[in-house]
């Protein structure tokens, strides 16, 4: 009797032993290739996901560790608070410098926390993922000039969105800090939305994040995911659009010149743009006067916009807009799918969305 043996089974009969000369080892490598891909990326997304709900979970118990000292300095005013209406009251019992210099201790350590968190799951190094390096100045200048000609025009685009969204009853709009007054807390107010904004976002976003992705993947898909999770980590609707837009711009400045450090410098422009014209809304009676000036800063930044824009396409051409391609074995479609469908980064989405819709209906 002629046996047969197939590893750990025992004996097995010649009709059952595998056809080994029939099988497409080519095909089942490619989707072995496949799976591991897919598991890869879905583990990296997992990482970021996890991040930024625990992000979400720091800056819950850092800000109520805050806020015991904010009442016994007399930075909040527990008299103010309404039972009837919580969500509106909330913010109008803390003062708003005290607010926002407690939403500027959250950003910085909230997100760097999660900076951390990204690159350590990933095992990849700080300095692998956030490049800080030398970069042309007159490049650079050009990039940051005409990428916020570009961000004034997604701003124009937003404000005629918000118009004809009005025009149905619904009101989308920034939640109200208050009027802040005095030199401090003009400069608090400055440092709080302009600088600390700017410096960490961009390190968790450009770096930590756009980093990560690219090192294993694609320059584009690192650009689009990094952009994504910028506008849900704004998680307001009047914000989130216009910010996934501004993260295109930023990631592709990161990827052009090689460095955070731009992105750094247009993201504080922009903010403190903001910041300006918010003081100076504040400090002038003349609507009339302010609108001039408004509409006179946007005018100069989209004019300045188009003529760098058009220096670099005029010097670098086609090179603007081409990136890095890694080998892989999924499709754009397939990478995108895999990195919004992992766990973490499904709960940090129905998170966002919760947070939107709760900002809209207060």
């Amino acid at each position: 009797m002629n046996h047969h043996f197939y590893g750990n089974m025992g004996y097995v009969p010649p009709e059952r032993m595998p056809n080994f000369n029939n099988f497409d080892f080519e095909a089942y490598n490619k989707k072995l290739e496949i799976e591991q891909e897919k598991h890869h990326i879905k583990k990296m997304s997992n990482s970021i996901g996890l991040a930024l709900v625990l992000f979400q979970v720091i800056i819950s118990i850092l800000s109520v560790v805050l806020i015991i000292p904010l009442i016994f300095n007399g930075g909040i005013d527990l008299s103010k608070y309404s039972y009837n209406d919580p969500l509106g009251s909330s913010m109008s019992i803390i003062d708003p410098v005290s607010l926002y210099l407690l939403n500027g201790v959250l950003c910085l350590v909230g997100f760097l926390c999660v900076g951390i968190i990204i690159t350590k799951s990933n095992h990849v190094r700080l300095d692998e993922t956030i490049f800080i390096k030398r970069t042309n100045f007159a490049d650079t200048l050009k990039m940051v000039i005409g990428g916020m000609g570009v961000v004034f025009v997604f701003n124009i685009l937003l404000a005629l969105m918000n118009f004809h969204l009005s025009l149905f009853g619904f009101e989308n709009k920034m939640p109200d800090y208050g009027k802040v007054e005095g030199v401090t807390g003009s400069i608090l107010y400055f440092i709080s939305v302009a600088i600390v904004p700017a410096v960490i976002e961009e390190f968790v976003f450009r770096g930590a994040i756009l980093g990560t992705v690219r090192k294993f993947y694609s320059d584009t898909l690192a650009i689009i995911v990094s952009s994504v999770l910028f506008g849900f980590a704004h998680a307001n609707f009047i914000q989130t659009p216009v910010t996934f837009l501004i993260g295109l711009v930023l990631g592709w400045i990161a990827i052009k010149t090689g460095s955070i450090i731009p992105c750094m410098f247009l993201h504080f422009v922009n903010n403190a743009t903001a910041v300006i014209l918010q003081l100076v809304q504040y400090n002038t009676e003349n609507e009339t006067l302010f609108s001039v000036f408004d509409i006179s800063v946007s005018g100069i930044f989209l004019i300045l916009g188009i003529l760098c824009a058009i220096s670099l396409i005029r010097k670098q051409g086609n090179q603007l807009f081409t990136f890095e391609r890694k080998q892989s074995k999924l499709t754009f479609v397939q990478q995108m799918k895999a990195v919004f469908t992992a766990p973490w980064m499904v709960v940090f989405t129905v998170i966002t969305l919760a947070t939107c819709f709760a900002a809209a209906l207060m």
